[in-house]
């Protein structure tokens, strides 16, 4: 039996058939968004799934989308620039499947639960850092989704009582704000840092003084945030991704020494910190697997 899965990113889209049983990848496919519309991505999801899909009967695809959602509208999607569009009624018509819609963090939370860093524990705390800054909750073996399907906005907690820098959110003040890599990469150009987050973290450890204020705020607020995270969920497992963490040893370092001293001595007794072991695979399992 397979499953099929889709992941929509800020500047392409893939789409897989994955084992149910096991959750290998069978078969992927990826595409460009030139137009990041609703009707020009629903078009280029609709290419991916006719072209993995091809001679398998799925009736239902699982679609993750960098964003916050409520059943089928993506409420708000920075990297694409959505507010409150209804996405996936019309993806299901054009597919002629059904379609769940789920955050990209908890699809791949789901995906390392199910074959990844976090196979064989039922409570876990997920933190990706790429573009943004995402998370995902899984306890008792379920994704914790929150009253309005919006729970563990990891990204958007804020870091100051007031003001603060404009995240792509809207708000101010985030996370995401200082440490997802679009944001950290604008906040060093102004700051005359030239450079990716890894030469930041370079020039950070060469005592470069500028980038050391910048690189010890953004991810000294992180990993206290990802401590203070321990110590309210008690997670047996928590799984560091992203292109920006794999990039940054120095950032998954402190993560480690701030989570293992700043965490509630109970809650960190037995923890884990692992990095995901599927990487940008793991959305797209993840997708197929909760469809």
């Amino acid at each position: 039996m397979v499953a099929l899965g889709v992941d929509i990113g800020g500047t392409n889209a893939r789409a897989a058939l994955v084992e149910r049983s096991t959750g290998k990848l069978l078969s992927t496919v990826k595409e460009p968004l030139s137009d990041r519309t609703p009707a020009g991505v629903v078009s280029v999801v609709r290419s991916l799934v006719e072209k993995v899909g091809a001679g398998h009967t799925v009736e239902k695809v699982g679609v993750g989308v960098a964003g916050m959602l409520r059943g089928d509208i993506v409420v708000n999607a920075p990297n694409l620039h959505w507010r409150d569009v209804d996405f996936g009624g019309p993806l299901a018509k054009a597919l002629g499947r059904q379609v769940r819609l789920v955050n990209d963090l908890s699809a791949a939370a789901w995906g390392e639960f199910r074959g990844g860093a976090a196979r064989g524990v039922e409570d876990s705390f997920t933190v990706f850092v790429g573009t943004g800054v995402g998370s995902a909750i899984i306890s008792g073996g379920r994704l914790v989704q929150g009253a309005t399907g919006v729970a563990a906005e990891f990204g958007h907690v804020k870091l100051v009582p007031d003001g603060g820098r404009l995240c792509g959110c809207g708000e101010y003040g985030c996370l995401e704000a200082y440490m997802g890599g679009a944001k950290l990469t604008e906040w060093m150009a102004e700051s005359g840092v030239t450079g990716t987050p890894s030469d930041l973290e370079r020039q950070a450890q060469e005592g470069v003084t500028t980038a050391k204020g910048i690189y010890d705020f953004a991810v000294g607020h992180l990993a206290l945030s990802v401590a203070n995270q321990v110590t309210v969920l008690n997670p047996a497992v928590v799984v560091l991704g992203g292109g920006v963490l794999s990039r940054c040893p120095g950032m998954v370092r402190r993560i480690n020494d701030v989570v293992l001293s700043r965490a509630s001595a109970a809650s960190r007794s037995s923890l884990q910190i692992r990095m995901a072991e599927l990487g940008d695979d793991s959305g797209l399992v993840g997708a197929a697997l909760l469809a």
